[in-house]
């Protein structure tokens, strides 16, 4: 009778423990699909157009997120479409999530730029063509249309061009797609984004530079980490960083709120943060892919909270 009870007791932990493995394997599971999906990405840019409302003083509406949630969603994933030898060298897990449903995000990649273009078709033309950037800037980026005679066959493998396209890219779409979508005119607070996400767009892509350094030798990609080395590019960042909340703050001083400049320097040093992290953590993959990008759920929601205090009546 005891040992009944024993091998009763012994087989309900092991049960328990069975389903915990299980629960956790598949919250695992959902996180990784969330993230190699790009639908985390795409949620970091509804902060990140949310921040770049509250500096230019643009009122924040549901359209907005939606189109540059769509955007950066659709992008990330057709951009991946084309990276998979990179991919399975350098992220073998989101390349086999990817691969596994890559039919579907094909597909969801598709109608979600079709949707973010009849959405900013139907509010004007200036910002239709605005929200055509992202694609275009992907085509010439990823798609090999060079000519035979040159010795690249995509803009992405000369050096230094692969991080100028994409941040002045989504610094062009995160400036002006608020602006056009939400009835205003480009300003001087506008310029003031467009440097901001330029810099730091530009920082953000040199980071998985850094960590894929192998991977991009391996398969003759010359990033700035590839021909500089890893501590130069940190240098090379950092003075990037500083040159820019200096740049920003001194320019926008009389062009943006306080509070927008406390905003931008607060962004500034959390990549900072990164920058310094990158290479000197074992878990380079969560800097770069959760907590680099996803600054902006940071940033977005302190702006959030930054004008929910200042609208309070005291």
């Amino acid at each position: 009778m005891d040992s009944f009870r024993y091998i009763s007791h012994n087989s309900y932990w092991h049960s328990v423990l069975d389903f915990g493995h299980s629960f956790f394997s598949r919250i695992r599971d959902c996180g990784e699909f969330l993230l190699y999906s790009s639908l985390f990405l795409g949620s970091a840019a509804t902060g990140m157009a949310y921040t770049s409302c509250f500096i230019q003083g643009i009122p924040w509406t549901g359209h907005i997120a939606a189109v540059m949630f769509l955007i950066v969603f659709s992008v990330y994933n057709l951009n991946r479409k084309t990276d998979e030898a990179e991919d399975a060298l350098n992220h073998e897990r989101r390349f086999r999530i990817t691969k596994k449903f890559e039919r579907y995000l094909f597909v969801a990649a598709l109608g979600a730029y079709l949707t973010a273009l009849s959405l900013a078709a139907f509010y004007s033309i200036a910002a239709f063509c605005v929200v055509t950037i992202p694609l275009i800037s992907g085509i010439f980026y990823s798609v090999p249309i060079l000519p035979k005679w040159c010795a690249y066959h995509r803009l992405k493998e000369i050096p230094v061009m692969k991080n100028l396209v994409v941040s002045t890219s989504w610094a062009l779409a995160f400036s002006l797609v608020p602006v056009y979508l939400g009835n205003a005119e480009p300003n001087a607070a506008s310029m003031v984004v467009f440097m901001f996400i330029f810099c730091w767009t530009f920082v953000a892509s040199v980071l998985p530079d850094i960590r894929d350094r192998c991977g991009d030798f391996a398969t003759g990609v010359a990033t700035i980490p590839v021909l500089i080395g890893v501590e130069r590019s940190r240098h090379i960042l950092t003075i990037i960083n500083v040159l820019a909340g200096a740049i920003i703050i001194w320019s926008g001083s009389n062009f943006i709120p306080i509070t927008a400049g406390a905003i931008i320097i607060s962004s500034l040093v959390y990549s900072q943060i990164c920058v310094i992290s990158i290479d000197r953590t074992t878990k380079n993959d969560l800097l770069c892919d959760v907590i680099s990008d996803g600054q902006f759920l940071t940033i977005g929601g302190l702006c959030l909270l930054v004008s929910s205090l200042t609208n309070l009546p005291f």
